[in-house]
């Protein structure tokens, strides 16, 4: 792949980013219509994780070396469960309970991350070894 396609492909993914995180913005605007007043931080922030976490590290990975199909697996897997779990903190908030599993969405979506970081580096020292 020539490096024009793959600032086009990041590109792409940013747009993606931008298009989950309008969603979940629109999500939070109607789920606060039908809960009766009550809010959570968890779910109005969480627009926040795939707008950071992806529209901006996709286009900071533009000047950054090429990150393999691993490194952004692991990294989409991340945010994906970062967004669930503050999602479901969320209703869990709304509705009035607390529930300690939820608490494993963000160690497994920091875990997630932290190796596709760890991934990421170990492929950049052995391409210039």
């Amino acid at each position: 792949m020539s490096i024009s396609e793959d600032k086009k492909i990041l590109v792409k993914q940013s747009f993606k980013y931008l298009a989950i995180s309008a969603f979940l913005v629109g999500f939070n605007f109607v789920y606060s219509i039908f809960a009766h007043g009550i809010g959570s931080d968890y779910m109005q922030y969480a627009f926040l994780l795939p707008l950071i976490g992806g529209s901006v590290m996709s286009l900071l990975l533009i000047l950054l070396p090429r990150a393999n199909e691993t490194v952004c697996h692991l990294w989409r897997m991340g945010i994906t469960t970062l967004v669930t779990g503050s999602l479901l903190h969320g209703v869990f908030d709304i509705y009035g309970s607390e529930v300690a599993l939820v608490k494993v969405f963000f160690v497994v979506g920091g875990i997630l991350l932290i190796s596709s970081f760890i991934v990421y580096i170990i492929n950049i020292i052995q391409t210039n070894k």
